[in-house]
């Protein structure tokens, strides 16, 4: 059941990028804050595996211009997030995508954590994934 649980909140959350309703514009505006010495700056996902055995890589960081890149930043500053245990597996199976995540932060902790499909992650972790995978995305060239 937590499995269709997670793909219905991955679902809503590519939902909402796909329309533009973001975590920011949900929220009631907030007053500006500095950086925080523990702010994520980068985020970066490895995603292998697979059926065609993949190897993909995508990264947003503070320079990454995007309307969701304050967003994907703020959910990887969290302390839901840095809470994460290193890693969340699946279990036996095959063909499922591998996702390791490492986010760096201005004091310069980095914090890694895999999962894979299928695997009893916290949403936060998969929020993260997709995030990052639908920025990168929006942001390649067409061919």
């Amino acid at each position: 059941m937590s499995a269709m649980l997670r793909a219905i909140g991955r679902i809503i959350t590519a939902f909402a990028l796909l329309t533009g309703v973001g975590a920011g514009t949900l929220a009631a505006a907030a007053p500006a804050r500095a950086a925080a010495w523990n702010d994520a700056y980068q985020v970066t996902v490895a995603r292998t595996g697979g059926f065609a055995g993949v190897n993909e890589q995508y990264a947003v960081s503070t320079g990454t211009v995007h309307i969701y890149t304050a967003d994907l930043l703020a959910t990887a500053s969290t302390r839901e997030f840095r809470r994460l245990s290193p890693a969340y597996p699946a279990g036996p199976g095959a063909d499922r995508f591998h996702y390791t995540v490492t986010v760096t932060y201005r004091n310069g902790v980095t914090k890694t954590v895999s999962t894979e499909d299928g695997a009893p992650a916290p949403e936060v972790l998969w929020q993260v994934i997709d995030m990052t995978m639908q920025i990168s995305r929006d942001l390649a060239p067409v061919s």
